[in-house]
């Protein structure tokens, strides 16, 4: 059943797919087998077993660090779990275990099942078995250690059959991709509606992995695909600033405390000269003459882009300039156990593409930025509590207000001169 975790609140909860089917429709059989049987129904529900009871810690990464990093990774997943050697029913070779599936005769507790992991009944992770490891301790509790991935695993492992496309946006170029017959995705899908990019028809390779591919039209719309805590794919339109109310709001004043915090301003941040070749195409170059004098060429070219035309391309290479590096908060760290109740829910919840606030108080005064969450930690240990960590890119202006500074320490006026974060 749920848990209540010190230093984290109510109703953790670890499931683990069995391989039953619980209603589902079977042939021949006098029950389960009639036709337009309400009760039992070809595809089924699937069966949960709660194995709450045996987790000790989670981990959860999913998303990126940096917005460089283009190449989409699958979200994982991590716990361990203990139980004494006269229990086995973790044990994946003991068919009188609990969780054993007999209708399929097969270990209930294996790889590719699927395993969810919520708060409060808010999923924090879904997604499936990569590797079930068991341990053998003599004399001392056996250890398990099991690892998941989310949907982008499957699709890393998936090849394409080589066909052509027609020229299309980078959001129905994903969907095509998506119902191609090798891929039959069949997940929940959350795909924008104002993508920013037109891909042109040209041939796909037979044997290209289907990650690399969707990498790919990421790198063309620059926005974001991953899948969401809940197991949904997600696809977001190109980045671009935002101004609209913080999903979440931290400080080190008051709202909701962190209890770390990154700073870095790194010329590594920059980018002067961009590139941009489409298939069949000629090279789009945007330059910042006066970023190169000061920081030396830093470039970033694409050689192969999906996008169906130069003055695209051209768009992209402009978009992609970094002409100066700003200090940046990068990612902030928070403790569950210095959170309040409806804190704790706000936080927990944050995804991938929400916007947060963060201020720090310095002694020449408060520095506010809004940021965009690219990447989300969880740590959950059921003994010492729940810990989040949130890494971030740039969105919007950044300014910071100086008490009695002629220029910064004026209250009620716009930004008078921001520095883009």
């Amino acid at each position: 059943m749920a848990t209540a975790l010190l230093n984290g609140g109510p109703d953790y909860l670890v499931e683990l797919d069995t391989g039953a089917i619980i209603d589902g429709f079977e042939l021949d059989d006098a029950t389960r087998g009639v036709l337009n049987n309400p009760d039992y129904v070809l595809d089924g529900t699937t069966e949960f077993a709660d194995i709450t009871q045996y987790v000790e810690q989670i981990s959860i990464k999913r998303g990126r660090q940096r917005t460089t990093d283009q190449t989409t990774q699958a979200g994982t997943c991590a716990f361990s779990m203990r139980e004494y050697e006269t229990d086995q029913n973790l044990n994946p070779l003991n068919d009188l275990s609990v969780y054993y599936d007999t209708a399929q005769d097969m270990p209930g507790l294996a790889p590719m099942r699927i395993v969810r992991v919520s708060r409060d009944s808010e999923y924090l992770f879904i997604g499936r078995v990569t590797n079930y490891d068991y341990q053998y301790n003599l004399g001392a509790l056996d250890q398990v250690t099991v690892v998941c991935a989310d949907d982008f695993y499957l699709l890393a492992r998936t090849a394409l059959a080589t066909f052509t496309p027609s020229t299309e946006t980078s959001a129905a170029r994903l969907s095509t991709i998506l119902a191609r017959p090798e891929v039959a995705y069949t997940g929940t899908t959350s795909i924008t509606a104002s993508p920013v990019t037109t891909l042109g028809n040209y041939l796909v390779a037979d044997n290209v992995p289907v990650a690399a591919y969707i990498n790919r039209i990421n790198e063309a719309e620059q926005g974001r695909i991953f899948l969401s805590r809940s197991g949904v794919l997600t696809m977001q339109p190109r980045i671009s600033p935002a101004f609209s109310s913080p999903d979440l709001v931290l400080s080190d004043a008051s709202d909701v405390p962190y209890n770390a915090l990154t700073i870095e301003f790194d010329a590594s941040d920059v980018i002067n000269r961009a590139s941009i070749l489409r298939e069949s195409g000629i090279a789009q170059v945007a330059t910042d003459a006066t970023s190169i004098a000061q920081y030396f060429t830093q470039s970033v070219e694409q050689t192969d882009s999906l996008l169906s035309s130069d003055p695209q391309a051209a768009t992209l290479a402009a978009y992609l300039l970094v002409a100066q590096p700003a200090p940046r908060y990068t990612s902030v760290g928070i403790w569950f156990g210095s959170l309040t109740a409806p804190q704790r829910s706000d936080a927990a919840i944050i995804e991938i593409g929400d916007l947060i606030e963060i201020t720090k108080t310095e002694t020449f005064g408060a520095v506010t930025q809004e940021l965009y969450v690219e990447g989300i930690e969880h740590t959950i240990s059921f003994e010492a509590g729940h810990a989040m960590r949130y890494y971030t890119s740039p969105t919007s202006l950044v300014f910071e207000f100086i008490l009695n500074d002629l220029t910064f320490g004026k209250l009620d006026i716009q930004d008078p001169q921001p520095a883009l974060s």
